[in-house]
Parts: structure tokens; C-alpha cells; sequence
């Protein structure tokens, strides 16, 4: 799934506006010396630069005739808040040094002191992290971890992943053979 660089302009789209979101490239030329949030990558969305989210505000300089609205899913992210704690990152205000780390479901970012695990796993244990509110909202995960001894959830979601893709590359191998 394509993913591209986001930002969220906080010039742009003060707290009585909707959230919106502009990629890298508006960032660079229409929200130049802007106050900007970096969102990291997100999949499936289009970059909202002049559209109506930006109306009366501004006019896209690279894309001027863009559609009204996009079908994009907006987070608390895009307020510069973050986590289950909703604070921004960094936080001025929290002393804790603790390591920000992105579920590959919601793709909202978390202290990894509030995911509900004990100790967070050094990073070359795990590929993905999935967040608790996904596993609840995806049960089956926890269910793939029984069949990957030694292994955590998300190393399983992890594992899910590449099974799936290793199912449909060969089932449209048998198709196309």
C-alpha cells in the first residue's frame, strides 16, 4: 500500500478548523516558513493543500484545481496530539525518556510505556507494533501468536502479514499457471 509523508499545518489550520493534512512536497512550496507537525507516512490519503479544509485561507501552488474534500481519516495526530495520553511529542512537560512507536493498523503513535506491555521489546525483537485498541478490535492477531512459539503479538501480526502474501502469491500462481 503506497504511503507518502505528511504534515499538518498548524498556520494553517488553527483549532477552530478542521485537521488537515499536506505532503511533502506542498510542505516544501505552499507551507514554506510555516508552522508545520511532522505526521510521518500514512497510507491512503490525499494531500488536502487548498482545498476546502484551506478555503479562504489559501490556494495550492502546485495543484490549484483540487477536489472540494478528500475521503481521508483525520487522528488527534493531526493536532500534534499523541498516544493514549494525548500529548504532543516531544513533550515539554514529561521528563520520561521514552522511545514513540507507530501501530501498523491505526498508524497512531505511542509512548511505549502506554501500550500495555511490561517492558517494550528492544527494537530488532519486533517488526510491527500493534496497539492495544487494535488487537481488541482485531482479535484474530492474538490468535496467530499461539502458532509462533517464542514470539510476541506483534511479531505474529508480523508473520500474519507475510503468510497472507505468500497465500495469494501462490493462489494466483496456481490461477495464472
Amino acid at each position: 500500500m503506497p504511503r507518502q509523508a505528511l504534515y499538518a499545518c498548524e498556520t494553517c489550520s488553527t483549532a477552530d478548523r478542521e485537521p488537515a493534512g499536506v505532503c511533502l512536497a506542498c510542505s516544501l512550496t505552499c507551507h514554506d516558513g510555516h508552522q508545520l507537525t511532522e505526521l510521518y507516512t500514512k497510507r491512503n490519503f490525499r494531500c488536502d493543500c487548498g482545498n476546502s479544509k484551506f478555503s479562504g485561507v489559501m490556494t495550492c501552488k502546485l495543484c490549484p484545481d483540487k477536489e472540494p474534500l478528500n475521503d481521508n481519516v483525520y487522528s488527534h495526530n493531526f493536532r500534534g496530539l499523541y498516544c493514549t495520553c494525548s500529548r504532543p511529542y516531544p513533550d515539554p512537560e514529561d521528563s520520561v525518556d521514552d522511545v514513540m512507536l507507530q501501530c501498523a493498523i491505526c498508524e497512531d503513535w505511542f509512548h511505549g510505556r502506554h501500550l500495555g506491555v511490561d517492558v517494550v521489546p528492544d527494537e530488532e525483537d519486533f517488526d510491527e507494533v500493534v496497539c492495544e485498541k487494535c488487537l481488541e478490535r482485531c482479535q484474530f492477531i492474538r490468535l496467530y501468536a499461539n502458532h509462533f512459539p517464542g514470539t510476541s503479538v506483534c511479531r505474529a501480526f508480523y508473520k500474519i502479514i507475510i503468510i497472507i502474501t505468500l497465500v495469494t502469491t501462490t493462489t494466483i500462481n496456481l490461477l495464472w499457471n
